[in-house]
């Protein structure tokens, strides 16, 4: 089985950490996501898919796991660092 010994959140911070070089703890990357989503009149709780592509479409550098943590963060969910459950079929 292919896994990586990373989680979601782990790639997540990493791939922003490449983005926003001079931003070590993320806020900026944090604060520049709920500025978009606020532009575009999203809010991130109540419609967290089209918030996701509102911010890929801002930055096409963006990928699918590091804009779902922005969603979460600036829907002020804390990013679980969990991993989710292996289909039954793999058991």
């Amino acid at each position: 089985m292919i896994s990586s010994s990373q989680g979601p959140v782990e790639r997540a911070e990493k791939q922003l950490h490449r983005l926003f070089p001079d931003d070590p703890d993320l806020a900026g990357a944090r604060a520049w996501a709920a500025e978009t989503l606020r532009s575009e009149a999203l809010d991130p709780s109540a419609s967290p898919l089209r918030s996701l592509r509102a911010l890929r479409r801002a930055d096409r550098r963006l990928g699918g796991v590091s804009a779902r943590y922005l969603v979460e963060t600036a829907a002020g969910r804390n990013p679980s660092s969990r991993r989710r459950p292996l289909p039954p079929i793999t058991h």
